[in-house]
């Protein structure tokens, strides 16, 4: 461009040489280099053309005969400047509308989401490569029939809706539809749309929502699958706010088991409200560790508090939902009614530790009471005794008085032991008692008190049978021996007090 306004201006002083006509005839010839070069170089530039214009002409005029006045020379300098300035800048705002023009087609070709422009006959105009890329039809086809066809007929109504209150300037709804693909599915399109009333042209903005669509979906459908479970569960349930321990939801079988209404279990303090108080430590114990994660299900067995102070064993579960950043947002508690089965348990433990005539531990228990007690390094002290002269009471009096005889001295051990302490029918009529934390002088006292405490019980059944009891005492601190052993050491003294003719007390060396 530059070689042409140069040439340009050679072609002027040509034209003039040849012409030898004054400067005033082709003085606008000076204009065309200008403008060539403020179109191309912008508006400096065409200053700079203008002023070399100017001076080459007073240059030319120099070696002529014209006579050229100064204001002829001002107005042609002004007149030169200025059709460089303003060519140069209308050149430099044409270049940028041209750059904005191609940078906007780049984007719109590039972008990921769904650009298109839509005429009033409901064809679309204009669409960029991300609909090809979606749907798999071409523009030609896209363009060919009315976009109405591609939407699903379920959405076709809202669709047309969407369009007609578009058109006559009102906001319309959120649009998201359904859009057919080559392949036969269908696409989720959520739209952004403006009319632009003067083109009668719809500019639309789209982006394929169908991800965003089924994982919504999937949402819902576990929520629902949730809430049913929830609802429907034959197992108490309650959704506890994790940070307060205030109930949010309970189910039909949580009002069931406590018998309180869901308006006075949703709101109530889980813990302090429904669990007994003797069970409340160890409960909030546990529901702290699985707060801070130490555990990732809790499941123990406490007493659950219901109305008018009804009290019932649970079967307790509870699990966190926790939120993206790890902290606990809600509990899932799961309760069950054990109360008839933990009852039935407990009878059967104690079936399985007692005598069922006597009330009193039976030898098994008795032996394992012991293992601890010596294992634990404690001090106190065994005593074994019998019933001295019982078979005449059985082949005198009756089995069941015989009977009546061993649950005397049950009650009779019940009555005078500590708590602490442990008795224990070993069979027929051999009886066991563990004194503990006791001295050796301390189990002989107890030993005499029981020996007169036991025979004053059971007098009164055993009349005229001569009954008495003989007594072995067997103390341990720190004697190294076995249960076994010390058992047997305590035998060997109550037969050492049954030799003396019986109703006596020896203690083992």
């Amino acid at each position: 461009m530059l070689a042409a306004a140069v040439a340009a201006f050679a072609l002027i002083f040509v034209v003039r040489e040849l012409g030898g006509a004054p400067g005033d005839g082709v003085s606008f010839l000076y204009v065309i280099p200008i403008i060539l070069v403020a179109l191309e170089y912008g508006p400096v530039a065409g200053v700079a053309a203008g002023l070399a214009g100017i001076v080459l002409f007073a240059v030319w005029d120099a070696t002529t005969d014209n006579s050229v006045t100064v204001v002829a020379y001002l107005t042609r300098t002004v007149s030169f400047v200025v059709v460089g300035w303003l060519t140069g800048r209308m050149a430099n705002r044409l270049r940028t509308a041209a750059d904005q023009a191609a940078t906007a087609a780049r984007h719109f070709e590039l972008s990921r989401d769904l650009l298109c422009t839509a005429n009033l006959d409901g064809y679309l105009v204009e669409l960029n490569g991300a609909w090809e890329e979606l749907l798999g039809w071409s523009r030609a086809e896209l363009t060919a029939k009315p976009f109405a066809e591609f939407v699903h007929p379920d959405d076709r109504e809202r669709t047309a809706r969407s369009a007609a209150a578009l058109r006559a300037g009102d906001r319309p709804e959120r649009l998201v539809n359904r859009y057919l693909t080559r392949d036969g599915g269908y696409r989720w399109i959520e739209w952004s749309s403006s009319f632009d009333s003067e083109q009668g042209l719809i500019y639309a903005a789209a982006r394929d929502v169908t991800d965003r669509r089924e994982a919504e979906q999937r949402v819902r459908e576990a929520e629902e699958r949730f809430r049913r479970s929830f609802e429907d569960s034959p197992t108490g349930m309650a959704l506890v706010d994790a940070r307060g321990g205030r109930i949010l939801e309970v189910n039909e079988a949580l009002v069931d088991l406590t018998g309180l209404s869901r308006d006075e279990l949703v709101g109530s303090d889980s813990l302090q409200e429904l669990v007994h108080v003797d069970d409340v430590g160890f409960v909030r114990d546990g529901l702290e560790r699985l707060e801070r994660g130490e555990i990732s299900v809790m499941r123990l067995e406490f007493r659950l508090r219901g109305l008018a102070g009804q009290v019932r064993w649970i079967d307790f579960t509870a699990s966190i939902v926790r939120g993206e950043d790890g902290e606990p947002l809600h509990r899932i508690s799961q309760m069950q009614d054990i109360d008839a089965r933990r009852r039935g348990e407990e009878q059967l433990r104690h079936l399985a530790d007692h005598d069922t005539l006597s009330g009193l531990f039976n030898r098994r228990r008795f032996h394992e009471e012991l293992v601890r007690e010596l294992l634990a390094g404690g001090r106190g002290a065994v005593l074994l005794f019998d019933l001295d002269n019982f078979k005449a009471v059985n082949d005198t009096l009756g089995h069941a008085a015989g009977d009546a005889v061993i649950q005397r001295v049950g009650h009779a051990l019940s009555a005078r032991l500590r708590t602490s302490d442990v008795s224990a029918r070993l069979g027929g009529d051999e009886f066991g008692v563990i004194l503990r934390r006791v001295t050796a002088p301390e189990a002989d006292s107890v030993a005499v008190e029981l020996l007169d405490h036991v025979k004053g019980a059971i007098e009164s059944e055993a009349t005229g049978a001569g009954v008495s009891l003989s007594l072995g005492v067997a103390p341990f601190e720190g004697t190294g021996l076995e249960p076994d052993e010390l058992l047997r050491a305590a035998d060997a003294a109550m037969y050492q007090a049954k030799s003396r003719g019986g109703g006596a007390i020896a203690r083992a060396t």
